[in-house]
């Protein structure tokens, strides 16, 4: 019998990601884990650092296809510049505070603000 595979091209990749990481914690596979816990962890030190990364790493740390993050760059939402070199498809590289900005603005949306639990909010 023959499967059909669909893909969902709405969430940009995100939700395969995140089912990989659930995936690896319930089978077992902490270290995988942990492993994609602290690459995350070295790309947002590295774009605090003022490091300027390339598409993939941006979606990567911002936890969204590098689809996304081109319609971002396309928007000029991310500002970017080129790498020189590539003549017939150059490769683009993300302005470090408008990545910054944009991590802060999604855990914000998505952890809501930090408060203490005893303080008022």
């Amino acid at each position: 019998m023959d499967m059909a595979v669909i893909a969902n091209t709405g969430n940009g990749g995100y939700a395969h990601r995140k089912i990989q990481r659930l995936r690896a914690v319930v089978m077992g596979d902490e270290q995988r884990a942990e492993r994609q816990r602290d690459e995350i962890a070295d790309l947002e030190r590295r774009v605090r650092a003022g490091e300027w990364l390339k598409t993939g790493s941006v979606a990567k740390l911002l936890g969204m296809g590098r689809t996304k993050v081109h319609t971002l760059l396309a928007s000029g939402e991310i500002g970017y510049r080129l790498l020189p070199g590539a003549a017939v498809k150059p490769q683009r590289e993300c302005d470090p505070a408008d990545v910054l900005r944009l991590l802060d603005q999604r855990r914000r949306v998505h952890h809501g603000p930090t408060t203490s639990p005893g303080s008022p909010a």
